[in-house]
């Protein structure tokens, strides 16, 4: 099952959408706040985000928008009443689609279809259960597992096939100290020298996603036990 937050729409056009989508496998569901739909973003995986963009300004709160690729990168669909002269200022802040929200319900609901079957097919999301392709971020640092993409702060973050590896096993373990006997096993799938293979690729990738080397944030190490990955 695929998942959807919405954000403001009407109940006649979120019951409308929710019908439509739900025969994609794409469950929609309602943020009552915009504090709420940041938590969802952050700590859940999201496949789609619709946003009434008249209420957004209602609340003087259009600017969320731009907050949110500080969270996550989930598609962004925007229903505005003046599309053409949104757009642009929508792409700005990191919206996907700008749509109209005069249009026909079923008009809208195909072209958020649209958007989010080019966003799954372009991440082969074909299992949105499965764990080993979905996406995800935390905290500050997003992470594709199928594309291989790592971003901090909304910047691409190169990194070797290993420290990769280590990266995407310490974010699948948030506030878990890890020794380097579980880091070699599960990261990489050897045995043996745990101490140097694990200190070594850490420090690799602390120079790629640290801001600082001698005050790291995102990995903490663990006096004699191993490593802590916070991500915030």
């Amino acid at each position: 099952m695929y998942h959807a937050l919405a954000i403001g729409l009407s109940e006649e056009l979120f019951n409308n959408l929710k019908d439509h989508l739900s025969k994609f496998d794409l469950h929609l569901a309602v943020s009552p706040t915009l504090k709420d739909a940041g938590r969802l973003l952050s700590e859940k995986v999201i496949h789609l985000l619709i946003a009434d963009l008249e209420y957004l300004r209602s609340i003087q709160q259009d600017e969320w928008l731009s907050n949110v690729r500080h969270i996550s990168f989930v598609p962004v669909v925007v229903l505005s009443n003046t599309p053409e002269a949104d757009t642009a200022s929508m792409v700005n802040y990191g919206v996907d689609m700008c749509v109209s929200s005069k249009e026909p319900h079923s008009m809208i609901a195909d072209q958020i279809h649209a958007q989010f079957r080019r966003y799954t097919e372009y991440n082969h999301y074909n299992d949105p259960d499965n764990d080993e392709v979905a996406s995800f971020q935390i905290g500050d640092i997003f992470i594709d597992p199928s594309r291989r993409i790592v971003k901090v702060r909304g910047n691409p973050i190169s990194l070797h096939q290993r420290e990769f590896s280590l990266l995407l096993y310490l974010m699948r373990h948030p506030d878990i100290v890890l020794t380097p006997e579980q880091i070699c096993e599960h990261a990489w799938g050897i045995e043996g020298n745990y101490g140097h293979s694990a200190s070594q690729s850490i420090y690799l990738l602390r120079q790629a996603i640290e801001p600082d080397m001698e005050h790291p944030i995102y990995i903490q190490t663990m006096y004699r036990t191993g490593y802590r990955f916070i991500g915030r």
